[in-house]
């Protein structure tokens, strides 16, 4: 299997559904120019609250003999960046504030993964659904941003 199948077949099942949720929510919501942003809401609201209380579940370990921790933070930072597409595509006041200082948080994480692979040894598998993660936000908010 290859490392970004097996990857993403990591990622659970409920999120890999909200996360294709959220794209095509954006995409009719952009690009056939369908008003309403409920499903976008109640999408996005779904996913923070998978990330963020429940990250440890969602996340998860990358094996044993790591902590939960991790999971939480990058759950936290998931579902700040999850909000931020929410609060972007609801069009609040000044809405590209949050997205951009996420994209810089994001690559934060970006540059603290990379350590961490090579110091920590994480699982390959572990790293890769992370960056699949932090890829969506990023392509979700770019076609926020692009619109």
């Amino acid at each position: 299997m290859s490392p970004i199948e097996s990857a993403v077949t990591s990622i659970k099942f409920v999120e890999r559904m909200l996360l294709g949720l959220i794209f095509v929510a954006l995409m009719v919501h952009y690009f056939f120019h369908y008003q309403g942003t409920f499903f976008i809401q109640i999408f996005a609201i779904g996913l923070a609250v998978l990330y963020f209380p429940f990250g440890f579940y969602a996340i998860g370990k990358p094996s044993e003999k790591y902590s939960n921790t991790i999971s939480v933070i990058l759950g936290l930072v998931y579902a700040l960046g999850v909000l931020s597409l929410l609060i972007s595509a609801a069009n609040l006041g000044s809405y590209r504030y949050p997205l951009i200082a996420d994209f810089f948080v994001l690559l934060a994480v970006v540059i603290y993964l990379m350590f961490k692979m090579r110091a920590a040894e994480y699982p390959k598998n572990y790293i890769n659904a992370q960056f699949i993660r932090i890829g969506f936000i990023v392509l979700c908010g770019l076609i926020i941003l692009l619109k």
